[in-house]
């Protein structure tokens, strides 16, 4: 299984757009693009919207603890906003990043071609901890915390190029993740 998702607990003042709605949006959009081009890769790519994020981690907890059983190879979470896309960080160590390197070119056209050693997330670290790949989206983050956790954390503030892009790259990266020889 690929796990690809985001977190639905806006706790603060603004309505949690920015944190983290467009994760969960771009996780859902990201399935409905593979659905509508027919692509069934030979793993499942499952969106996972969690909860309690940032009071307890909660929903991270259960989903691991429910989904025990099955063999995660990887996940995917978006948590840092929805400016223009810029890349991805991997994994926990540097074969994870090797790995993934050669795919790099395949995300240029969206701007998500930037690739780092060190990535995961929140929601997927109990996952992680098993020994899942873990990765996050990396959004461009220059106006992330003029907006997090503030009132001005709201939908209007959203552009949906970004997000649509943003969406299109963890597409591609859970399909290529999907498809992918395990080693």
């Amino acid at each position: 299984i690929v796990v690809i998702g985001g977190h639905i607990d806006s706790w603060d003042v603004g309505d949690g757009s920015t944190d983290d709605g467009s994760g969960c949006l771009m996780a859902m959009e990201a399935a409905l693009m593979l659905h509508e081009l027919g692509l069934v890769p030979r793993r499942t790519i499952r969106v996972v919207l969690f909860t309690n994020e940032e009071n307890g981690l909660r929903g991270g907890k259960a989903y691991a603890a429910e989904h025990a059983s099955e063999l995660h190879i990887a996940g995917i979470e978006s948590d840092a906003g929805s400016g223009a896309p810029w890349g991805f960080g991997i994994g926990k160590d540097e074969a994870d990043f090797e790995a993934l390197l050669p795919y790099a070119a395949l995300f240029e056209p969206l701007g998500a071609h930037n690739f780092t050693s060190g990535g995961g997330g929140a929601d997927i670290s109990p996952l992680t901890a098993e020994g899942m790949l873990g990765l996050g989206l990396r959004p461009d983050t220059s106006h992330y915390f003029d907006l997090h956790h503030s009132p001005a954390d709201t939908i209007d503030k959203i552009a949906p190029f970004h997000l649509e892009r943003n969406a299109a790259a963890m597409a591609l990266m859970a399909y290529i993740l999907a498809e992918r020889e395990l080693p």
